[in-house]
């Protein structure tokens, strides 16, 4: 067997020449969609509910209501301090973070056409947090939903570090050929949209 460098330098050799992106016109895709209700339907299509809300204090207050029994939980928005129930200062490894019952998190970008919702480094404290929460709450502003993800991946076009886009609570279909909802992720999705001036 060939060693690493010689896989890697005939597959250099072989490389395709790069092709320019087609320039698309974005307006061709323009259907007018009320995005607040367009997102709503596609959240719960994926698993996921979504609530109107007015502040943060509102979201932590209806989140104690979904979830009244929870022990571990964390919030990233600001005025958390009675909400948090842990800190993540004392956490040494993602694998101290097995019992987190319920993460709170924000984000400036949600995507109308699929229900996806943008996260970034700056907005997770942790990296691991969202994939390793039992229930992930986002919350996010109207005015910050998008259309398509045509428009999405213009506004991160210039992002340069982790990030990933999160829709509807962890799912899979590949067992027995049925839907489970939080096989491998959080169990739940609520997101919390923020009413606009």
């Amino acid at each position: 067997m060939a060693s690493r460098a010689d896989i890697l330098s005939k597959i250099k050799a072989n490389k395709p020449d790069s092709i320019a992106l087609p320039s698309l016109d974005l307006n061709v895709f323009d259907e007018g969609l009320n995005l607040v209700e367009e997102f709503t339907k596609k959240v719960e299509v994926v698993g996921g509910n979504v609530i109107t809300m007015i502040s943060n204090e509102d979201v932590h207050k209806k989140v104690k209501r979904l979830f009244p029994d929870t022990k571990n939980n964390y919030s990233a928005l600001k005025n958390a301090e009675d909400f948090n129930t842990l800190s993540l200062n004392n956490i040494k490894k993602p694998q101290d973070l097995e019992d987190l019952d319920v993460l709170v998190l924000e984000s400036y970008l949600g995507v109308a056409e699929n229900g996806a919702i943008w996260l970034e480094d700056s907005k997770i404290p942790m990296r691991v947090l969202p994939f390793i929460t039992k229930h992930l709450v986002l919350v996010i502003d109207e005015k910050l939903l998008i259309p398509y993800m045509h428009q999405a991946y213009i506004k991160i076009e210039k992002f340069n570090g982790f990030g990933v886009f999160v829709s509807g609570p962890s799912k899979t279909a590949d067992i027995e050929q049925s839907l489970v909802i939080g096989a491998h992720g959080a169990l739940s999705l609520t997101v919390f949209l923020r009413k606009g001036d």
